[in-house]
């Protein structure tokens, strides 16, 4: 048996370089995350600063299919709730007789149009892709076996440009990010609605993914004879899509500092921090009585008296650490939400909310014992500094 045992660890030992190299050859994904933005861009194939600088720039390479050539792309993607919308900066010198962009997804398999979260397989039927060409057409394509494009049903915006003006305008993306010089460059821009949106009927072209989803996603920029890909591999290489999520803002109550606190004291300030806002924003903002569940959907309760109704994002989307609730007077238990897309209701995947931090389902409590405590040690406290105070003046 020990004999045994002493083999099969020294073939683990060997095995064990070739099997790291293996799992190293495999890279993760790449993760893309859209926030919620209501600053939603004119599709005119125009990257304004103004329309794109509340988004995270994607510094990218796109990669000549089959060869190490690599094309520097600047990716952004945010969405509105209803609409994923991307922009695309291309360094790409000079047009061709016939230039596209695609967009290729990876959808979950419902069995009928493909659905929700990707599942790392090409299924016919059950994949979509978005199109634009140079001969200003759109196609609304999907995957059946191989990847087809049709120009009916379309459900989708898309526009593209090629720049060469030089222009040097802080309206301009390539201003705004502070490159400092200009060149010829492909600005290519998509609006593609989540399920639901669609005004059409539902067909195998339909993006059926929501704000709940992470869905896998590949970009094509082609023309005549050449295919430049990100990620890298092509449109079957499924394994190399990027993962694009759509997580909402996040908001935490803290002490002063910015460390996560959820158990505050009676008359104790509450104070709140949060991420991944849109900068330079103002946010409706609630302390609410603890709500077991919270569903899409849901009117906001009435806030806590006392509480503030407002939030300001900075430069980088941060809620900085903000003294929300002052000297609290009520024992309870509560939850936090920002209502980012100010509609007054609770919006899965785009309103930030902290629930489920303590005692199964609230944000934060002021419980009852530790503000039965502190009123008893006020009031013995009382009671010693009057016995000291009578002791005083009766010598």
């Amino acid at each position: 048996m020990k004999k045994a045992l002493v083999i099969l660890f020294s073939l683990v030992i060997v095995m064990l370089p070739m099997l790291l190299h293996y799992v190293s050859a495999v890279p993760l994904p790449p993760e893309l995350i859209a926030r919620y933005s209501a600053n939603s861009p004119t599709i005119d194939g125009f990257l304004g600063s103004i329309e794109w600088n509340d988004t995270t720039r994607y510094a990218v390479n796109m990669t000549r299919y089959s060869t190490t050539e690599t094309m520097e792309t600047w990716l952004y993607v945010k969405h509105n709730g209803t609409h994923i919308n991307l922009g695309l900066l291309v360094w790409s010198i000079g047009t061709h007789a016939y230039d596209e962009f695609i967009l290729a997804f990876d959808e979950g398999d419902d069995g009928n149009h493909g659905i929700g979260t990707r599942d790392y397989a090409l299924t016919p039927l059950q994949e979509d892709l978005k199109a634009w060409s140079s001969d200003q057409v759109l196609h609304d394509g999907y995957y059946n076996v191989s990847w087809y494009a049709k120009t009916t049903e379309i459900d989708f915006g898309a526009n593209a440009t090629y720049e060469t003006d030089h222009g040097t305008s802080p309206s301009e993306i390539e201003f705004w990010e502070g490159l400092g010089w200009v060149d010829d460059h492909w600005e290519c821009e998509f609006s593609i609605p989540f399920v639901g949106n669609d005004s059409g009927t539902d067909d195998f072209s339909d993006l059926s993914c929501t704000v709940l989803d992470t869905i896998g996603m590949k970009i094509q920029y082609f023309y005549t004879g050449t295919n430049f890909y990100y990620p890298d591999g092509d449109t079957m290489a499924v394994s190399t899509y990027a993962n694009l999520s759509f997580p909402p803002p996040t908001i935490e109550s803290c002490n002063t500092h910015g460390e996560k606190r959820d158990n505050f004291n009676l008359y104790e300030e509450v104070f709140v921090n949060g991420t991944e806002f849109s900068p330079f924003k103002t946010f409706d903002f609630y302390i609410v009585n603890d709500t077991e569940t919270w569903i899409n959907g849901t009117t906001i309760p009435t806030r806590v008296a006392g509480t503030h109704i407002s939030l300001i994002s900075d430069a980088n989307g941060t809620v900085l650490p903000t003294e929300v609730w002052s000297d609290p007077a009520t024992v309870g238990k509560y939850d936090i939400i920002v209502d980012v897309n100010g509609n007054g209701l609770y919006d899965v995947g785009t309103d930030a909310l902290d629930n489920n931090d303590w005692e199964v389902t609230a944000g934060f409590v002021i419980p009852e014992f530790v503000s039965l405590s502190l009123l008893l040690l006020v009031q013995i406290t009382t009671l010693l500094s009057l016995i000291a105070y009578k002791r005083k003046h009766s010598i």
